[in-house]
């Protein structure tokens, strides 16, 4: 089964907030799905941010993680279910 269509493809965490050209290369190859990005925006370490042209079908986004603090807030509620 496939999806219908692509709304938003995000990039996160070390390599998808970091990598320009990991970004770059994805994108190109899915340009076939109306996905374009704005190679300036790529460049300008985006943070929290859609790179995506404005002739783009698919929002491009590169969002910050914070994978510890995930972590610890998990912890924290599995600790205190029981209460």
């Amino acid at each position: 089964m496939s999806l219908p269509r692509l709304d938003a493809l995000v990039f996160t965490a070390g390599i998808g907030e970091n990598s320009v050209l990991v970004r770059s290369l994805a994108c190109d190859s899915l340009d076939f799905l109306g996905l374009k990005i704005d190679s300036k925006k790529n460049e300008l370490n985006p943070v929290d941010q859609d790179i995506s042209t404005s002739e783009s079908t698919v929002k491009v986004l590169v969002l910050h993680t914070d994978e510890n603090w995930a972590i610890a807030c998990n912890c924290w509620k599995l600790l205190h279910s029981g209460e």
